[in-house]
């Protein structure tokens, strides 16, 4: 799938081009500036976490954790996977047999970390009693998917400890992407007898966990901050430079901004009104700020596989209909202040083989030219329902409860009303932690989802919409698009896979509207000058902090 994971438009970042990098970009392998001169302290502004548990995080805060203090076989740096608990690895000529041999390293409790902690953490993922919502991500290891349907048994999963230091991976079908997700935090090891000792309540408590990567959890209070601490068994703890990381929970934009310009804090993501201010005050060095490429979309995602759900949402032509209603641009120029109008699911920058996806595919809406209140009669018609669109009435739900929110709701609302005409009433969350529960457990009608990438393919967005995909909170479900799906995760060929992506796309966003495509996000972060060496990764949690150091302060 992480795709990257379920994103906060608040605070997930994505996509332009530098205004004043001042050296915030880049990640050097090496420590930049003298840690034993003064203690080294970053405070970065993110969303609530909803849980520490890499088997079953799907939002982008909680991989944010996670990714800091855990790490797997590879680590992106710069995007890229490199070694890091895999100190090399080998491939079958056919890419589907992998061997990794691990490095020396240990959890905070002093035990080694072996290959059967990533045996453990890979097959737990992988049943179907966990719930984790990315077990769908290791369908490309051998009976993968079979185990995880109760065909086969767990014995007959293609990984395997060989020894300590040695794990066989067996792969279902040749999978380009397969090294990029061994740098994915659902594929982090895990100490089974940690997690059996706590059964459903790990990840809630990190005095009862280990930690295996650059740092470690000294407290976290849910809902309002996370500190860590350098972890002094890391096998790298020469690379890390920073002694304290603080995870700062802040929604509203003007108390950001406040402690950013009072230097409480050092990074934020900023939206609406304050991104031309903030921009204007870095480019008069006052403080930094990165614009980058990125790849997440948002979109709107309907409730339509619940026998609760609003029979509205159970029609094609209703749902385009909305889709069609939303003035994109007007969203992104005038309400949300950054991004792009995404008229497809995936974004620039996705490659499909050697390929720019979106260069060589249009976005399907954009050949599109349909008025939504002649849509939105249609499909009330078929439903033998009032044809008049002011008698029917839906809910939207946002992602939090800041102005900003309440503001995109708005804006939506408004589009809803005046293009077609339906009512909309504005339902409530109490954060974006509170949004995941109601969006996973079906307590919604329309809402606004995001997702980044997991690794660099247009499958990363596509199989998000699989029907038995545990992140399709919408429950969209066509046998068609579950066969291209199929056919993907066979299909060695870039240029067939690329029609198949095509048409996946189609279906998704118009045929069947299964979605509502809304913008694509761009990294828009502001911070001080001090802070250097600071990655906003496109795959996995929103910051990097390995290679990240304080100069100057």
């Amino acid at each position: 799938m992480k795709s990257k994971k379920i994103l906060a438009a608040l605070v997930a970042a994505t996509m332009l081009i530098s205004t004043a990098l001042v050296g915030c970009g880049g990640g050097d392998k090496k420590p930049a500036g003298d840690a034993t001169k003064k203690e080294q302290a970053i405070t970065l502004v993110v969303s609530p976490s909803k849980t520490l548990d890499s088997s079953k995080a799907t939002d982008q805060m909680s991989m944010n954790a996670i990714n800091a203090f855990t790490e797997g076989l590879t680590r992106y740096n710069n995007d890229n996977p490199e070694k890091a608990l895999a100190e090399s690895w080998t491939s079958s000529p056919d890419g589907l047999k992998w061997t990794f041999k691990l490095r020396d390293a240990e959890w905070t409790d002093g035990k080694k970390v072996t290959a059967k902690d990533f045996e453990y953490a890979w097959k737990r993922l992988l049943n179907p009693a966990t719930k984790g919502q990315y077990a769908s991500f290791l369908f490309v290891l051998k009976n993968g998917k079979a185990y995880y349907e109760g065909k086969v048994t767990e014995d007959k999963i293609g990984v395997k400890a060989v020894d300590e230091k040695t794990l066989e991976v067996e792969l279902e079908n040749p999978t380009p992407y397969f090294l990029q997700l061994t740098a994915f935090a659902s594929l982090y090891p895990l100490r089974e007898d940690i997690v059996k000792a706590e059964g459903d309540k790990y990840g809630t408590d990190p005095s009862k966990m280990v930690f295996n990567g650059p740092f470690v959890i000294e407290n976290w209070e849910r809902g309002s901050k996370m500190q860590l601490k350098k972890n002094d068994k890391y096998w790298d703890k020469a690379g890390v430079t920073l002694d304290k990381v603080t995870f700062q929970v802040v929604e509203e934009m003007p108390t950001r901004y406040q402690m950013l310009t009072s230097n409480q804090i050092d990074v934020t993501a900023i939206v609406g009104e304050y991104v031309q201010k903030m921009t204007d005050e870095a480019k008069a060095g006052k403080y930094a700020a990165i614009k980058e490429n990125d790849v997440s979309s948002f979109f709107m995602i309907f409730n339509q596989g619940r026998p609760d759900s609003n029979k509205l949402l159970t029609n094609e032509k209703i749902r385009l209909a909305l889709s069609l209603a939303i003035d994109r641009d007007a969203y992104v120029n005038n309400v949300y202040k950054r991004g792009f109008a995404a008229n497809g699911l995936v974004p620039d920058g996705m490659k499909s083989g050697d390929k720019e996806y979106r260069a060589v595919v249009q976005e399907p809406l954009k050949a599109l030219n349909k008025n939504p209140k002649e849509l939105f009669i249609e499909g009330l018609k078929e439903l033998k329902m009032d044809p008049d669109p002011s008698k029917h009435k839906l809910k939207y739900l946002p992602q939090g409860s800041a102005a900003t929110d309440r503001a995109y709701a708005e804006f939506f609302q408004a589009q809803w009303k005046e293009k077609i005409g339906v009512n909309f009433e504005i339902q409530s969350s109490a954060d974006f932690s509170d949004y995941l529960k109601k969006t996973e457990e079906g307590q919604f009608e329309v809402a606004i989802s995001g997702w980044g990438a997991d690794y660099n393919d247009p499958m990363s967005f596509v199989e998000l919409f699989l029907s038995e995909n545990g992140n399709n909170n919408g429950k969209f479900k066509n046998a068609e698009y579950d066969e291209i799906v199929r056919k993907l995760e066979k299909e060695a060929d870039s240029a067939k896979r690329t029609e198949l992506y095509k048409r996946a796309e189609q279906l998704l966003v118009v045929e069947e509207a299964g979605i509502a495509p809304v913008f694509y996000k761009d990294k828009r972060m502001f911070l001080q000058n001090h802070v250097k060496g600071l990655q906003l990764p496109s795959f996995g949690g929103l910051y990097e902090l390995k290679w990240t150091s304080i100069e100057g302060k």
